[in-house]
């Protein structure tokens, strides 16, 4: 008899058990299904330092998730409770949980377009990112022109100016000032490859120097195959230890771009000024782009000593003589 009643027993708790696994069972079931919604995403900041409980319940209150208990327990079990990525994130609300978690641990944030074109200025370029990006482009210029900062990432200068490397980004809506600077200087560093640093060291140059040509070879380049042309034409005169003479530079000195560099701007008193110093500046007058600063590199083995804007369709006439450059200017008339 107590036999039996004991069989009744562990039956009737086996019984509760099952059911209790299949209460469960179907809760997460359905706490793993996103739940129905008039909208297909959902856009959500998920800041730094967010804890997991918060991010749970701001998943559910969204309609990401059915339950931030699941989300929790999920994450924990998978060992990813400390990876969620911060940035702003465009959600589905029909994905399963744990395509929603692998989304966060992996950063698939929303992306904007930041275009950086080449040839901009410091300054310049504060004010590209900060219309792509929509930051303060005072905030972005202090940063560049941190000296601690550049000196930080190896740079022989107290700025970035140069270093800014112009393209095309797809970075998070929440990355600011310094991370953004940090990234274009990085993108540099991987576009001077070891190759290019081996080529400045058989030319006898520092890779600042490099960049500080080229930086100039971008602003009198308006045609592409005139680069290495333009390049070869600095060599010449840096060997032979002529004065660039180059107008970008002034212009530089004189704060800005204009439309024509006038005599008197050339006795403009400052370093960067290659009319009145022999050599390079003391550093870039703008970011290059990867074309300039290959057509720096590889320069076309030229005689030319001199040239200047034809005034058409941004070509220029090189010459190898003093006479020559001043006979073409007048039958020119420039």
């Amino acid at each position: 008899m107590i036999g039996r009643r004991r069989r009744m027993v562990v039956i009737g708790l086996a019984i509760v058990a099952l059911g209790a696994l299949a209460i469960a069972g179907t809760w997460a079931l359905s706490a793993n299904r996103a739940p129905s919604a008039a909208t297909t995403s959902v856009l959500l900041d998920v800041e730094r330092g967010t804890t997991v409980r918060a991010l749970g319940h701001q998943l559910a209150d969204r309609g990401v998730i059915r339950s931030p208990l699941l989300f929790e327990l999920r994450l924990r079990a998978r060992g990813d409770a400390n990876r969620i990525q911060a940035g702003t994130y465009d959600l589905p609300r029909n994905e399963p949980l744990d395509e929603i978690i692998d989304m966060l641990i992996e950063g698939r944030t929303l992306l904007v377009t930041v275009t950086v074109p080449e040839g901009l200025r410091l300054e310049e370029t504060a004010g590209a990112v900060a219309r792509g990006l929509g930051i303060d482009s005072a905030a972005f210029a202090a940063v560049a022109t941190d000296s601690l900062l550049a000196d930080s990432l190896g740079l022989p200068t107290a700025t970035l100016e140069g270093y800014l490397f112009p393209e095309t980004y797809h970075v998070d809506p929440t990355t600011g000032p310094r991370e953004l600077a940090l990234h274009l200087v990085g993108q540099f560093n991987q576009v001077f490859t070891p190759a290019w640093r081996a080529r400045a060291d058989s030319l006898g140059r520092s890779v600042h120097e490099i960049v500080t040509l080229a930086s100039i070879v971008e602003e009198e380049a308006q045609v592409a195959s005139e680069r290495t042309v333009i390049a070869g034409v600095f060599w010449n005169r840096l060997d032979r230890g002529m004065k660039l003479e180059a107008d970008p530079t002034v212009q530089y000195s004189l704060g800005g771009h204009r439309a024509r560099v006038l005599y008197r701007d050339l006795e403009v008193d400052s370093p960067y000024n290659t009319y009145r110093n022999v050599g390079l500046p003391p550093g870039p007058i703008s970011s290059p782009g990867a074309a300039a600063l290959e057509a720096t590199l590889y320069p076309d083995s030229v005689p030319y000593l001199y040239f200047f804007a034809t005034g058409v369709g941004g070509q220029h006439t090189f010459s190898k003589t003093f006479a020559e450059h001043n006979r073409k200017r007048r039958q020119l008339g420039r």
